[in-house]
């Protein structure tokens, strides 16, 4: 958690707008150290850790961003990957109506849903879902 900075920082910017984009792409740009520069423009992020959920609401805009999910599990297991991902499972499933994005370092991106009492993940390629 960024104590709430990148959250106040997009407030009022829609998923849409250039600067939200933005922000989102240097936000999880994997970096040596999955911090921010020491050198960047905003006092604030200067050698913070990037690390967190981005939460959005189905209009468009941030509810919360950098945001710790502690507490939650899924009732299956994602084998192979990271507490990341374990997160967007468990994530999916507890918030009615989630749909969950997670990008691994490694650059892969999967969409993650629950649908009445199954958990679908998909890969997102390029061309869209796989």
């Amino acid at each position: 958690s960024d104590q709430g900075d990148m959250t106040d920082s997009l407030r009022g910017i829609h998923i849409r707008d250039a600067r939200f984009q933005d922000s989102f792409r240097e936000y999880t740009r994997h970096t040596h150290n999955d911090r921010w520069p020491e050198d960047h423009p905003d006092e604030w992020a200067r050698g913070r850790p990037k690390d967190g959920a981005f939460l959005l609401s189905t209009d468009g805009y941030r509810v919360k961003c950098s945001a710790k999910l502690l507490g939650l599990t899924a009732p299956v297991r994602w084998e192979g990957v990271g507490t990341k991902h374990e997160a967007a499972l468990a994530c999916a499933w507890a918030i009615p109506g989630a749909s969950v994005f997670v990008k691994s370092d490694s650059g892969s991106l999967h969409f993650v849903q629950k649908r009445e009492t199954t958990l679908h993940v998909y890969q997102v390629d390029g061309d869209g879902f796989t």
